[in-house]
């Protein structure tokens, strides 16, 4: 069987906040600007709605959705976490395959940051991968350059 390579998704936004501050917005105020009743997986599994994102702060950390009712769905697990430098997570949202997410913060003075997004390794994913690809690459507008951009202060 031959593997097609499928191309990384890269997003990248310029905000209003030194990289130390962009990174402590993106991993611990992820819940404030994650589009939760969108962008969930217990909406796509039953229609249920997060109440809460947690990124626990360390590699081997879980990154996953709190339910209304106490309930934890997995999202992945942290594989690189260098404040003000680099996140980086294995994501998997309950699936056997995964796919890597990593954000890099980039100074571009003191007061603000070039924040990029990557997320590759679709073939992963199998005869799925473009599909996903697809329509992740619209999920992180609304997401990343959306949710995260408008919270962490876009820069015109």
């Amino acid at each position: 069987m031959t593997v097609v390579e499928v191309s990384p998704i890269v997003k990248s936004i310029d905000v209003r906040r030194s990289a130390r501050e962009a990174f402590r917005v993106f991993t611990e105020e992820i819940s404030a600007w994650w589009p939760m009743h969108t962008h969930n997986r217990g909406v796509a599994a039953k229609g249920e709605i997060a109440v809460r994102v947690t990124v626990e702060p360390r590699v081997g950390g879980r990154i996953y959705e709190t339910l209304q009712d106490g309930r934890d769905l997995e999202w992945g697990v942290v594989k690189a976490f260098e404040p003000g430098a680099l996140f980086a997570m294995e994501w998997s949202l309950g699936r056997p395959q995964s796919t890597d997410v990593s954000v890099r913060f980039e100074p571009l003075d003191a007061d603000s940051c070039r924040v990029t997004l990557t997320h590759e390794n679709w073939e992963r994913m199998g005869e799925e991968a473009d599909k996903l690809r697809n329509a992740y690459n619209n999920g992180w507008v609304a997401v990343f350059e959306n949710g995260f951009g408008a919270y962490a202060g876009l820069k015109q």
